[in-house]
């Protein structure tokens, strides 16, 4: 008990970040769910998220905590790499049962990662191997370097042994996924294009869209804002909003790429944005053509202009405002066109 009561405060530290960090991953997680398996069921999004909290938790484990006093600790600690391969035996024969505590939690941390590796990226042996090794060089690499310089010294020891132990336990964990497996086969995956997506899927693939259009607006704001000063004789960055009538070169530049990522690309994809591709989905929920297409193209990039343009007060007003239209309705007002 002594000895796992040293694992306590980063178990507990984990915890805390987990909620945190998991989500800032909600919109990867679910997008790559959707991209796989073409659904959302409780099993894959519990597995998913168990994935964040091991990664998290593998990281506060071999890292957290780091001494209070940096500069005592590192006049005082002069860690060096032990290279000895097999060393283990003779701490063995040293230590008794702490060294054979430490193997045993050195292969318990990296199961789930050869368990992950199977059951929810559903790669190979070869890929459990090579992951095991690379992350437990990884991890033994930071605590070399004090977390790649964080810490002015190595507050952690670097063990080759522990390269062998972690790679072991990936292994071990590969090896339980293939009985879970039998146990509970997974299901085929469904690549059958969504003509009715749900609101999930839609706040996914959405998110994913206006994750693109800030990406490629935001460049092409700062080249014309640059390209305006240079002609214009001022200043980088000022009087942008009056040049433009109060829209701005950031402004000007996202509706631009809205109206590519939500219009021209759908239009060309029978309805898939890119965001929509990877979700399988088409927000072409009805057959439309001519007049009726483009009505209904101009009013999606209308209500998508408004809501990410209106700022506050009105911003959550308006999502609030197709929350509810879609509660009642299952669609958004577009969609009626």
């Amino acid at each position: 008990m002594g000895f796992l009561s040293a694992f306590t405060v980063p178990f507990l530290f984990a915890l805390a970040l987990w909620p945190v960090v998991s989500v800032a991953l909600t919109v990867p997680v679910l997008a790559m769910l959707y991209h796989r398996d073409n659904r959302l069921g409780l099993p894959a999004v519990l597995s998913a998220y168990g994935t964040v909290l091991y990664a998290i938790g593998l990281l506060c484990f071999t890292l957290y905590p780091l001494p209070a006093d940096p500069v005592a600790f590192c006049a005082v600690h002069h860690l060096t790499p032990q290279l000895d391969l097999f060393r283990f035996i003779t701490d063995i024969r040293t230590d008794g049962l702490d060294a054979v505590l430490q193997i045993v939690m050195n292969v318990v941390f990296f199961l789930p990662l050869g368990f992950i590796v199977r059951r929810v990226f559903r790669r190979g042996l070869p890929t459990a191997l090579v992951a095991g090794f690379l992350v437990s060089l990884l991890v033994e690499t930071m605590q070399l370097t004090g977390a790649l310089g964080v810490f002015p010294c190595a507050y952690r020891l670097f063990d080759v042994d522990d390269l062998v132990w972690n790679t072991s336990g990936a292994l071990t964990g590969y090896g339980c996924a293939l009985v879970f497996d039998r146990l509970l086969p997974v299901r085929e995956s469904d690549a059958v294009t969504v003509t009715h997506p749900g609101l999930i899927r839609r706040l996914v693939a959405f998110l994913v869209d206006m994750g693109l259009v800030m990406s490629a607006a935001l460049p092409l704001a700062v080249a014309a804002n640059v390209a305006h000063a240079l002609v214009s004789g001022v200043r980088p960055g000022m009087d942008a909003d009056r040049v433009l009538g109060g829209l701005g070169f950031s402004g000007l530049m996202f509706l631009l790429m809205l109206f590519v990522f939500e219009v021209l690309v759908p239009w060309l994809r029978d309805g898939r944005t890119l965001g929509g591709g990877y979700t399988h989905m088409t927000c072409e929920t009805v057959p439309r053509s001519g007049a009726r297409r483009v009505l209904f193209y101009m009013a999606r990039f209308a209500a998508f202009a408004c809501l990410m343009l209106a700022g506050m007060p009105w911003q959550p007003v308006i999502a609030l405002a197709l929350l509810a239209f879609w509660m009642v309705f299952r669609r958004m007002p577009y969609d009626l066109i």
